[in-house]
């Protein structure tokens, strides 16, 4: 049952908005300090070989910070190189619906639904991350980016072209 209060707003958007502010970190007393050393030390994870210690700590950053886009890439970033093409999709369209015009969100999602086997988005992802990444300032993400597209095109040349079932 959704309860109103007196203003008319709904009881559930109160804490739902405490959680996207960073609620959690705050609740756990940690500061941008104690969040920027969990990044420092995912990543190192991440560098040495721990993709699944990394992929935890990403995983806590993003759920102290949620709107904190490089925490979300960097859970994107690790959820592709462990595999977890589920977990790095839903953290690519996060990116995107907080930053619709970065470059990285459309490269995580094009690269983890070609994980997933689905080639024609995979594509569309990319295409999207190759227009966004021209003026950006991620140059290493354009690169990429065309070398998943000309794997894409690779994969894509001997496949029909898809119908729509409707």
């Amino acid at each position: 049952m959704n309860m109103m209060d007196n203003t008319g707003s709904n009881e559930t958007a109160q804490p739902l908005d405490e959680i996207l502010n960073g609620a959690l970190a705050q609740k756990l007393g940690l500061g941008t300090q104690e969040l920027g050393v969990a990044l420092a030390t995912a990543n190192a994870k991440l560098q040495s070989g721990q993709g699944e210690k990394a992929l935890a700590l990403y995983a806590m950053l993003v759920l102290c910070r949620p709107r904190e886009v490089d925490y979300q890439c960097g859970l994107a970033n690790c959820a592709l190189q462990v595999q977890e093409y589920e977990v790095a999709l839903q953290a690519a369209s996060a990116i995107i619906g907080l930053a619709p015009r970065d470059c990285r969100g459309y490269y995580f999602s094009g690269a983890a639904c070609l994980g997933l086997g689905h080639l024609t988005e995979a594509r569309e992802d990319i295409a999207d991350a190759l227009k966004f990444a021209e003026d950006a300032v991620y140059p290493a993400f354009y690169e990429a980016s065309q070398k998943l597209s000309a794997h894409l095109d690779t994969s894509l040349a001997g496949c029909p072209p898809r119908t729509n079932p409707n």
